[in-house]
């Protein structure tokens, strides 16, 4: 399939809701799609740095978007019933969700550790509604997320307490299993330890 497997799946997950808040937009590809598609009436494209955001400006001329530099929510002030985080890395992710100011509903997809991520949503408050895994080049980890009270197991850190109930999560697993496979001989004891109780915990599903 097209490398925009992501873009195009982020975009449907917008479905049903009135103004997006894309934190990173980057070059706004997933607001295009969703606005272009008729998923979404209007967006928020937000960026930290003004060369995106200008790219952004370009790609989303004739839609109803409003464009913010900001870092993070910080000077994000406009309604909004749906946040998207998407493409960075997972401590980055919970930085921004620390100072999340409205309660609505969040679509986060972290590059890495996403137990960190996990972690993190159960004892902040946020519940984790649905996971879904996409392979498009790497594989990616969607999480929506809302308010709420969860409590996780170990194995849930990991393979996801939603995800790990799904048959196309399997192919990830196992991908999972074979990269600290590989590493494991060139690990360290402490290491090795750490990878042994990982490759344990993915050969559960």
């Amino acid at each position: 399939m097209a490398r925009n497997k992501r873009i195009k799946f982020l975009a449907e997950l917008t479905v049903g809701y009135d103004c997006v808040l894309d934190i990173g937009t980057d070059h706004g590809l997933v607001l295009l799609e969703a606005l272009k598609k008729g998923y979404i009436k209007s967006a928020i494209a937000s960026d930290l740095r003004e060369e995106p955001l200008n790219q952004a400006k370009k790609n989303l001329k004739n839609y109803d978007v409003d464009f913010i530099i900001s870092d993070g929510f910080e000077q994000i002030n406009l309604p909004y019933d749906l946040t998207i985080i998407a493409g960075m890395g997972a401590y980055l992710i919970t930085d921004i969700m620390a100072k999340a100011k409205q309660d609505c509903t969040y679509i986060l997809q972290a590059n890495d550790k996403h137990h960190v991520l996990r972690e993190f949503l159960s004892k902040q408050g946020f519940i984790i509604e649905d996971e879904f895994v996409i392979h498009d080049k790497f594989y990616y980890v969607i999480m929506i997320v809302k308010k709420g009270k969860m409590i996780l197991l170990e194995d849930d850190l990991y393979l996801g307490p939603k995800l790990k109930y799904k048959p196309e999560a399997k192919h990830y697993y196992q991908h999972k299993i074979k990269q600290y496979e590989k590493i494991l001989s060139k690990a360290d004891d402490k290491r090795k330890e750490e990878l042994i109780k990982l490759i344990k915990i993915y050969k559960m599903q």
